[in-house]
């Protein structure tokens, strides 16, 4: 086996390379983008293909001289030219099945979650590993797709090898070859710094429109997980400086954070007191205490629902449960995982994974279990998979919760049940906290109830004991965003979830705990691979999950609420310490539903980064926002320009909102980390 020409096999990778994050660049958008969005942005298209192009040969360029260049320079020596040709020809093969391999996988990856690759990749290595793969295998074409990668990475290394052949440039002299050698590492290492400015290219160069689907084009695979990878070390590592974060939410100085809340000084003990309210003094919530259930449903998407009819029931006996009780309609979760978006409302805080390493030890103060734990709650965790998943067994018990149950409890109260590769069917699991909650009602306890479903995920399922309801797949099939096979399962699936959480909420009602259970149920994400979405006309319908109530009348505020508020996950607990606590301190970075509130104080946030509104929404609302208004049927985004003054204060509030909530994560673990002996 001869060896490849050192600078042909060079150019001939990175050209071929280029073409190759090329595809799956246009592949994207010609599958995830708007249709509109192609003739109405061709300057800002071309900018995102250039500057993709760009940080497609930095990528290449740093693959090329770590693992190519080495290759052929073992080559040029007699001695060695024979593993050097080896060498050669595997570090070509290697270098396009990774960019293949990763850019097919961010492909899909944003047909999930609508965004490049993100932290909430790395889930595959710190969720149960075997089940995300059984889901992967179960929602996307992995045979497909894999034999296409390799079918690619064979063509382009046999053209390689083709034009890289040895010809008469083999036999020049030594001086010839590194004359022509050091030139293209020099172009090489030009490339990988991506600029001839005083700054190596990075990930904020790729912001080169308003419109964040055109961003998302801009930066592959490589550079996405390269640049995941940095969040996820900043996110998971908090140092002595507690203030570190503030610019990037736009604050130069506790102090200018402390004059954007409204308090006098920019202190901590100020800021403190923009965090922490009391609830009014409340003499029958004193003496009858409500029972609290809160339902984090997996995959519990608010899209959905607007396809659910007789003919095709999507909701069961929830349905009616939907339409007598409250259900906020514009309702947005904190995060866009199970995970990141249980932390955000358990812990209050942007910053995560933060409870499965050393910070899970602490107690914080923020915690959104404390005032119930404060005034004599038993606070109770029950989770249909297992508490090993995210070290939640160990983690929650230093959050307020007396007690966590999973599924081996589950099972050994239900031996015969069904389950799932992620845990019981959700049946089960309603059955059990119900058992929970009458147990503690006949011995005068007062209990709050977190439960967490894993049914409604992928691959999807139901028991084979469920008989299922009406389901008319056609009413959907233009929405679908894959197969009908796997599309009607995640219907069934989405269907039977919600059914059983009705069933659930039956049960309660009718019987004697339904006069003192307050109960809510919300999505921790939309159900994400059931229908498809054009962004960002379509951003809101992406991310929304409902607000579900059920609130006895004993219960009820005077004011009913307006259920069409723009509200989410950062609301909910403000609004069940407002419903069923009396004199209690809590902290409050979201507000009470059944309260009235200023227009200009009324928005969700989506992932700490997203805002959404009655004006519009900011996508995101860190650094230079994106402006976007409503349609008439305020169902469909457009670009906004000018932004409305009340949408750019909202993303005002909700940058020292978001900045404060970090700042005070880090100052817990300053202040405990001060005190430790």
């Amino acid at each position: 086996m001869r060896p490849l020409q050192f600078h042909r096999s060079i150019w001939a990778a990175l050209a071929l390379g280029a073409l190759g994050f090329l595809a799956f660049r246009l592949a994207q958008l010609l599958r995830y983008g708007d249709t509109a969005l192609i003739p109405g942005h061709g300057a800002d298209l071309a900018r995102a293909f250039w500057m993709g192009a760009r940080f497609d040969l930095k990528a290449l360029s740093v693959m090329l001289l770590l693992f190519l260049g080495p290759a052929c320079l073992l080559a040029m020596p007699a001695l060695t030219r024979r593993v050097g040709a080896r060498l050669q020809r595997g570090a070509v093969a290697a270098i396009f099945f990774v960019v293949n391999f990763s850019a097919a996988c961010q492909y899909f990856y944003y047909g999930f979650y609508k965004t490049p690759f993100s932290p909430i990749v790395f889930g595959l290595f710190e969720d149960d590993t075997v089940g995300v793969l059984a889901s992967i295998w179960s929602d996307f074409p992995v045979v497909t797709a894999s034999l296409g990668v390799i079918a690619l990475t064979a063509f382009q290394s046999w053209l390689v090898f083709r034009f890289a052949s040895p010809g008469s440039a083999a036999k020049r002299p030594w001086a010839k070859r590194l004359a022509i050698a050091i030139p293209t590492v020099l172009i090489l290492a030009l490339l990988a710094r991506g600029t001839l400015s005083n700054f190596p290219l990075h990930d904020q160069d790729a912001t080169v429109s308003a419109d964040p689907f055109v961003n998302d084009l801009v930066r592959n695979s490589l550079q996405t997980l390269y640049d995941s990878s940095k969040d996820r070390r900043a996110q998971v590592t908090i140092g002595a400086n507690p203030a570190i974060r503030l610019p990037a939410y736009g604050f130069a100085s506790l102090a200018e954070l402390g004059h954007a809340l409204g308090s006098t000084a920019g202190t901590p003990r100020d800021l403190e007191g923009s965090i922490f309210r009391r609830t009014p003094r409340n003499p029958m919530l004193a003496a009858n205490p409500p029972h609290v259930v809160f339902a984090l449903m997996e995959s519990w998407g608010a899209h959905a629902l607007k396809f659910d009819s007789p003919e095709n029931n999507l909701t069961g006996a929830m349905g009616r449960h939907l339409k007598r009780d409250f259900l906020f309609r514009n309702f947005f979760p904190s995060q866009n995982g199970t995970h990141p978006t249980l932390e955000a409302l358990l812990l209050n805080s942007p910053l995560t994974p933060l409870t499965q390493g050393q910070y899970g030890l602490i107690s914080f103060s923020t915690a959104a279990l404390r005032p119930f734990k404060e005034q004599g709650y038993r606070t109770v965790f029950v989770y249909g998979g297992s508490n090993a998943w995210r070290s939640l067994g160990r983690a929650l018990k230093h959050q307020y919760f007396d007690e966590t149950y999973d599924i081996g409890d589950i099972l050994a109260r239900y031996p015969d049940a069904e389950r799932t590769i992620w845990g019981v069917y959700d049946e089960y699991l309603f059955g059990f906290v119900h058992d929970l909650l009458l147990k503690a009602d006949a011995e005068g306890q007062k209990i709050f109830v977190f439960l967490m479903t894993t049914t409604n995920h992928p691959p999807h399922s139901v028991p084979s004991t469920y008989r299922l309801l009406p389901i008319d797949p056609d009413s959907m099939r233009a929405y679908f965003a894959k197969d009908m096979e796997n599309s009607v399962k995640q219907v069934q699936t989405y269907q039977y979830a919600t059914h059983q959480l009705g069933l659930f909420i039956d049960g309660v009602e009718s019987g004697p705990l339904g006069r003192k259970t307050i109960v809510v149920a919300t999505g921790d994400h939309n159900l994400r691979t059931l229908l498809q979405y054009h962004l960002p006309s379509d951003a809101k319908d992406q991310y929304r999950v409902p607000g579900y109530f059920y609130v006895p009348k004993a219960y009820l505020p005077a004011t009913p609420p307006d259920l069409d508020r723009y509200s989410g996950h950062r609301d909910i607990f403000p609004t069940l310490y407002g419903l069923a606590l009396s004199d209690a301190v809590y902290p409050a970075y979201g507000e009470n539903l059944f309260a009235p509130l200023p227009e200009k104080k009324q928005f969700a946030m989506v992932s700490y980064q997203l805002l959404f509104s009655r004006q519009g929404a900011l996508l995101p609302y860190l650094g230079k926002p994106s402006a976007f208004r409503w349609d008439d049927k305020q169902s469909s985004l457009v670009q906004a320009d000018p932004a409305p003054e009340t949408l750019l204060e909202q993303g005002k509030q909700a940058r020292a909102l978001t900045a404060l909530a970090d700042w005070y994560t880090r100052y817990q673990v300053a202040a405990r980390r001060a005190t430790r002996p």
